[in-house]
């Protein structure tokens, strides 16, 4: 009989050789998927998270852009935009960019510039797109696109060509004021004398005079509805009437409107009820340069070298300032003080229709029209006090815009409004509103 030995299971008893390396298999494998979906779900959740923040990158991107666009907007003011394509790289992150269009729009008002700026951004994978309307408004500020004063008188032979003339005073001598030109190239309406006193052909001066004045032109019945080709035909004041055929031409400003609601008409042809009713029809404020703004000229002018406490100045140079703002503060150092013109000699004329614009404000003084040149520009004069502007030797011809106390049109000299003016007012006389902003992929 041998003497080996066998090791013999137990009956019933199963064999467990290899189990233990099966189960580290699966457990191998489970944990390999396991790191595998958690691998997963961490590179797609980073790749999420990356184009989340290239998207609000790409946004951030966009509205560069959209600021961008509204700085161009505000630096050329009114001037004619087309599609002006502004293409350029976020400052200080060479892989943010955007490209912007500025397309005109519609206006409601004919004193407004509106338009639609689209901003479409990237970066690294993403891209947003952003859209704005803004509208370039003089409303807020209601300077006039004429000739306003709180009282007017004419006197000389002055001719005004395409603009009108606006106060909450008497005109006095108005036959002597003479208007050429189909249409004021701001209202579109005949240019005309808007009054919320009397209107006359009297001799006087300052912003009374007597609502029973013999020479006022609305004093009778047939003066206040005049036949076509009369001079004074358009003319509005508080002594005016219905007046069927100025209405139905001219619906806007001559039919009847009652614009506070107290059940009365403000408006209704030839009439203009009071100082609000002038103020509100024609979009005007008899202060339209409130201190905020008034510091803001001021420190445009300080930042052009245009800045002045006296009467002398020297004419800034159009091809270095293009936009110039001169400004007069003579309310401390030279009150009542006299600006002459003269010295701008036609440097700043219309010639053609160049992109500049000349403002030019004088705080506590007067402004006098002086020499035989040319001057392109918008004048205000902010005294009550003084704010007078005047005609002084010479035949000056003047293009543009006037806001004073006082305009005195003695003498020869040539008034005129034109669409290129218009196009082309001063950047600094416009507030910008955004009214709309969407984000398009939204």
């Amino acid at each position: 009989m041998s003497d080996a030995t066998y090791d013999v299971l137990p009956p019933g008893r199963p064999r467990d050789e290899g189990a233990a390396l099966v189960i580290t298999l699966m457990v191998m494998a489970l944990v390999a998927v396991l790191t595998t979906t958690v691998l997963t779900a961490t590179v797609t959740n980073l790749g999420s998270t990356r184009r989340a923040q290239d998207s609000a990158r790409a946004l951030d991107a966009a509205d560069a852009g959209i600021t961008q666009a509204i700085a161009y907007l505000r630096s050329t003011g009114s001037r004619s935009v087309r599609t002006t394509p502004i293409v350029g790289e976020v400052v200080g992150s060479p892989a943010q960019d955007y490209s912007v269009t500025i397309a005109p729009l519609p206006a409601s008002d004919a004193r407004d510039r509106r338009y639609r700026i689209t901003s479409s951004g990237t970066a690294g994978q993403g891209r947003r797109d952003v859209q704005v309307d803004v509208t370039l408004t003089l409303r807020q500020l209601g300077l006039p696109l004429g000739i306003f004063a709180r009282s007017v008188q004419g006197a000389g032979t002055p001719d005004l060509d395409g603009i009108s003339i606006f106060t909450t005073g008497c005109v006095f001598n108005r036959t002597k004021i003479e208007f050429f030109g189909s249409l004021d190239a701001a209202y579109g309406i005949p240019p005309a004398v808007h009054s919320s006193k009397v209107i006359t052909d009297g001799n006087g001066s300052g912003s009374s005079c007597s609502p029973t004045d013999n020479k006022a032109i609305h004093k009778t019945a047939a003066g206040r509805c005049r036949a076509s080709g009369d001079p004074l035909r358009w003319d509005q004041d508080s002594q005016g009437a219905a007046c069927a055929a100025l209405a139905a031409a001219y619906p806007t400003y001559y039919q009847a409107q009652d614009l506070d609601a107290d059940a009365a008409n403000d408006v209704d042809g030839t009439f203009l009820q009071d100082d609000a009713a002038l103020l509100e029809l024609f979009g005007l404020d008899d202060d339209p340069l409130p201190l905020d703004k008034l510091e803001e000229l001021r420190a445009v002018a300080q930042s052009q070298g245009t800045y002045f406490t006296t009467r002398t100045y020297t004419v800034p140079d159009p091809a270095v300032t293009p936009d110039a703002v001169m400004f007069f503060d003579l309310a401390t150092s030279d009150p009542g003080g006299v600006v002459d013109l003269k010295a701008l000699g036609s440097t700043w004329a219309q010639d053609g229709c160049q992109q500049r614009s000349l403002l030019i404000v004088i705080d506590g003084g007067n402004v006098r029209l002086n020499g035989n040149g040319e001057v392109a520009a918008s004048i205000v004069l902010t005294s009550r006090t003084y704010g007078e502007v005047d005609k002084g030797n010479g035949t000056p011809d003047f293009v543009g815009t006037m806001f004073a106390n006082t305009v005195n049109l003695a003498g020869t000299i040539d008034i005129s409004l034109n669409e290129c003016f218009i196009d082309n007012l001063s950047p600094s006389l416009y507030s910008v509103v955004v009214d709309d902003y969407r984000e398009l992929d939204r």
